[in-house]
């Protein structure tokens, strides 16, 4: 054994492992991380009869977390993480949301969680049993605490190679931040589950639904808890590789690898010398089509893959994601199936004509009756004593959309609306966005001078804007870049780059048929930002490019 660790790197690790017959391996780990100098939590040693389990689990991470130098260990067994009640994947949630490094171990093979499928993991399958292979269990700890220590796991074997050929995306922001605020939905879920119990011929569940109606909120749920979801990907508009049909393709090839061990022997045949000059086509062809076919073994089940926001893939008037699925999707096994959200959008709906959407339609009783109870939860939290007839004029004016439920909760905590006073509250988006504008431009001529240049290059960019690329463009002194982020900072985040919270946010902005002053022409920014490209080209002067 090495020396035990200085008081610089000692780390409070957090061992999340399932109570079943492998559980000796997790006492043999803490008792060599214990010799190493690091602290460890482990449940038996914490846990007391009579005592709330979770309540334990929970402050086991809050210390993990406390000093920013925790780690958790996930011991991967079938029973720890069995998808939907495995308490590991509780855990294992719990420690994404405290932004905890997590290291994977795979003591016996299983499907490892699709949260964390990116993150190589420790092949510790040749250590059992434990009595036995003594020696090959110290090589396989050595380089375990090397992982624990350092930032980068790397471990050596196939998926370490696929996972840089392929260059799998992380969705991991995406499912917390939906999980976090989730309420409701149970009637879409017993439609999903209807049609993964076959009460439906087509392969493609697809839920349509306008902006606003909570369509990434239900995917990630849908992630999170139904096991025959084995590859997701979540498009984003403002994200070049999230929108792209090519690193989809791959990055879902990749998380397919990661759960099926045959798929994944199959791709070792596969020549990947070269992906970068393929399209989304051919590649879906020589990584998914191929590799399934030829009496590739069925699964005990069918598998789905998800597909989030598809109507974001759109360029250009052309959405090459939804004709790849419309194309390509019948050249694989009858038992690999797709679980798609959308707006409904031309460029998606036309491609996908074929297949049936489940509508999450607004004026659904049930949509909101979901929306009451998540504002009833909420606004229970901020005033205990909220009465009905309150949260019930409240919904009303959500115009079924959990977009405005949200909001509404935002601006009831910052103390801009008031529960004593709901009939001052906005009517849908609309509303919302347009008492945000007044409130913060109630000059108009402030708005037209400063407001609408800035966010017409932000509408027209392909890539999020920095905010010191923006002062670039307009010449802006630290000052006004302080004033536009101020007084934007209620719709937009300035974390790194400018994103609207919402797509809707830039789609009301510049929609033509609205009568207020607050709109924007992407015409007009794409212009602008084609003379500050051309400027900066002329000049040589390629720092601030946005891209």
């Amino acid at each position: 054994m090495a020396a035990q660790a200085s008081s610089n790197s000692r780390l409070r690790i957090f061992i999340s492992y399932g109570h079943d017959e492998h559980a000796e391996l997790a006492l043999k780990l803490k008792e060599d991380l214990l010799a190493r100098g690091h602290e460890v939590w482990f449940d038996l040693d914490r846990i007391k009869p009579g005592v709330d389990w979770e309540q334990y689990i929970e402050e086991g991470l809050e210390w993990a977390a406390r000093d920013g130098n925790g780690r958790v260990v996930l011991i991967m067994t079938p029973h720890s993480v069995r998808r939907p009640d495995g308490f590991c994947l509780n855990e294992l949630a719990r420690a994404v949301l405290k932004n905890l490094r997590v290291v994977p171990i795979m003591l016996v093979w299983c499907e490892p969680p699709l949260s964390i499928c990116r993150i190589q993991w420790l092949d510790m399958t040749d250590c059992l049993p434990l009595k036995e292979r003594e020696a090959r269990y110290e090589a396989k700890f050595g380089r375990f605490v090397g992982a624990l220590q350092n930032d980068q796991i790397d471990f050596e074997g196939y998926q370490s190679q696929l996972s840089s050929l392929l260059k799998p995306l992380s969705f991991e922001a995406e499912v917390k931040y939906n999980l976090d605020r989730f309420t409701g939905r149970a009637w879409v879920f017993t439609a999903v589950d209807q049609w993964l119990a076959g009460k439906s011929n087509s392969r493609v569940f697809w839920v349509m639904g306008g902006p606003g109606v909570g369509k990434t909120a239900i995917s990630s749920w849908l992630c999170a808890h139904r096991p025959e979801i084995v590859a997701l990907h979540f498009c984003r508009y403002d994200d070049v590789q999230k929108r792209d049909p090519r690193r989809a393709v791959m990055s879902i090839a990749y998380q397919l690898s990661t759960q099926l061990p045959d798929y994944e022997e199959r791709l070792r045949r596969v020549n990947m010398d070269d992906l970068a000059g393929l399209d989304a086509r051919t590649l879906f062809d020589m990584l998914i089509v191929q590799p399934l076919c030829a009496n590739y073994p069925r699964p005990e089940r069918d598998i789905v893959i998800l597909i989030d926001a598809l109507d974001e893939a759109t360029a250009e008037g052309k959405n090459e994601l939804a004709g790849l699925i419309s194309a390509a999707l019948d050249r694989t096994p009858g038992w690999l199936r797709l679980i798609i959200t959308s707006r409904p959008n031309p460029e998606v709906m036309g491609p996908l004509q074929a297949y049936t959407p489940f509508v999450l339609d607004v004026s659904d009783p049930r949509n909101d009756q979901d929306i009451s109870a998540y504002l009833a939860r909420e606004l229970r939290s901020i005033d205990a004593g909220v009465k009905p007839e309150t949260i019930e004029a409240i919904a009303r004016k959500c115009g079924g959309l959990f977009l405005y439920a949200e909001w509404m909760i935002t601006e009831v905590r910052g103390g801009r609306l008031s529960l004593d006073r709901p009939d001052e509250f906005p009517h849908g988006l609309s509303g919302i966005y347009l008492r945000f504008f007044e409130r913060q431009f109630p000059s108009v001529d402030e708005w037209d001078g400063s407001a609408v240049p800035a966010l017409e290059a932000v509408a027209a960019a392909q890539e999020p804007l920095s905010l010191e690329t923006l002062a670039d463009i307009f010449g802006w002194s630290a000052r006004e870049e302080r004033k536009f982020s101020r007084s934007l900072a209620g719709l937009f985040s300035f974390d790194g780059s400018i994103r609207p919270f919402h797509r809707s946010v830039l789609d009301w902005l510049s929609d033509k048929a609205k009568q207020d002053p607050y709109f924007i022409s992407v015409d007009e920014g794409h212009k602008r930002m084609a003379e500050y490209l051309w400027k900066g080209y002329r000049s040589g002067a390629k720092s601030n490019y946005p891209f």
